[in-house]
């Protein structure tokens, strides 16, 4: 007997593959468990976005905090490795639409070979604002990544609410 006879693989018979039926319940679970790593890792690393995965990692890209107050509308938003020109910020039709958008083109050379790199990543949130805001007025700015916009309230909208008291049965 040769010591080749004892590996299963290198058989006399030849290769012999192990079959697995579509109803195995060991091959269905490390199916599901690779598709489930796979979807994972595409939503963590965006390869060649030039982007940190966070900017890109919840649909929608951008993280806001919104507070209303009688008086106006207060919306932060996380908008790291962005520069003030990379953003655009509007009201149209009742909603706030915060966009941005980077773009990156390097090139070097060195030692005869040439590298190019280029990427390019965009998000866009719109938010629902209330009614009785004066768009005219809004102003925003931008520091260390983060945007902030306030948009005043009408002077009709700030004497229209009335408080109405709750009592008990």
């Amino acid at each position: 007997m040769r010591v080749t006879d004892l590996i299963p693989w290198k058989s006399a018979r030849g290769y012999e593959p192990a079959v697995r039926s579509e109803r195995d319940p060991i091959a269905t679970l490390q199916n599901d468990v690779n598709r489930a790593f796979d979807d994972f890792l595409r939503l963590v690393n965006v390869p060649f976005s030039g982007l940190p995965a966070s900017f890109l990692d919840n649909g929608s890209g951008i993280q806001v905090d919104v507070a209303e107050t009688d008086k106006e509308v207060k919306v932060s938003a996380e908008l790291p490795g962005l520069d003030e020109a990379d953003v655009d910020v509007k009201v149209r039709d009742g909603t706030l639409i915060i966009s941005g958008e980077k773009k990156t083109d390097r090139e070097a050379e060195e030692n005869g070979y040439i590298l190019r790199e280029r990427s390019f990543g965009r998000v866009e949130r719109r938010l629902p604002l209330p009614d009785g805001i004066d768009a005219d007025a809004a102003k925003a700015s931008f520091k260390s990544g983060v945007l902030t916009v306030t948009i005043p309230k009408t002077a009709e909208s700030q004497s229209s609410s009335k408080r109405i008291p709750v009592q008990s049965n």
